[in-house]
């Protein structure tokens, strides 16, 4: 009995301790993993930059920053987001998972979008830093390449339809994330994937989101970027996090993405 005494009160002395630093510094017990994306903007060729919006998606979330001043002195203005890897119950960041960032050159005074550029990336590290290039380099694939202007007709009230594909072998369906980004505007929905599955003809999700106002940066025109993605740990083992890229190229109002087709 003797022996078990001691073992008791430093067991307790142990719990105490742990339970303390808990309350004193809540940010140090059991912290969240987090990972940045920071965009590297060429700005060189732009002609005396006043300020730039930076959007960006990844992990179920959507981020929005400003840049002027000193921001923008260089030749390179640099945008750093942070994301949680693990977004409650609905995803958790792994490599090769998707994001996207875009850039926009605007007026200082009106805010109107003079330029933009934007990318898809891979997340490389889902617990550290992942840079990215912005408005460097050529088209491709993932990149839309220099900052660009667009001057194409205007459209009013835009819907982006985001097609969800191949999701009926799927066990255990539940919650998917759904975002899509138009002129610096995101338009974000969690959507019940299990009962819009059961309600389709053709077992594709289409999800509609509208924009019914005029972006902060202007009209949106014929050719404007936009992005969809999706988040949700059941659309791996591909990506938990997938997105798609098109440009605006109709003056119709009705804009269909598949944002997931694996």
């Amino acid at each position: 009995m003797n022996n078990k005494v001691p073992f008791s009160s430093s067991f307790v002395f142990v719990i105490l301790v742990i339970f303390s630093s808990m309350i004193v510094f809540p940010n140090l017990a059991f912290a969240a993993e987090k990972y940045t994306i920071d965009a590297k903007i060429n700005i060189k060729k732009l002609n005396n930059p006043q300020k730039l919006k930076v959007v960006a998606y990844a992990n179920g979330e959507n981020k929005t920053k400003y840049l002027k001043g000193n921001d923008l002195k260089s030749n390179t203005a640099t945008a750093s987001f942070q994301f949680n890897q693990k977004n409650d119950n609905l995803v958790t960041a792994v490599h090769s998972d998707e994001y996207a960032v875009c850039a926009y050159d605007i007026n200082s005074q009106t805010n109107n979008m003079k330029s933009y550029a934007c990318v898809e990336g891979n997340l490389e590290n889902p617990t550290g830093k992942n840079p990215v290039n912005i408005g460097s380099g050529p088209v491709i694939t993932l990149s839309s390449g220099p900052l660009k202007p667009v001057k194409g007709a205007q459209i009013k009230n835009p819907t982006i339809v985001v097609w969800i594909e191949n999701l009926a072998g799927k066990k255990h369906l539940k919650n998917i994330g759904v975002v899509t980004m138009l002129k610096g505007e995101f338009k974000y929905k969690i959507i019940d994937a299990r009962k819009l599955l059961e309600k389709s003809k053709d077992n594709i999700i289409r999800v509609p989101l509208d924009f019914d106002k005029t972006p902060e940066l202007g009209p949106v025109r014929v050719g404007d970027y936009f992005f969809a993605c999706v988040s949700a740990n059941v659309l791996k083992p591909v990506e938990g996090n997938e997105c798609e890229h098109r440009i605006i190229d109709h003056v119709g109002n009705i804009y269909n993405i598949v944002a997931r087709h694996d």
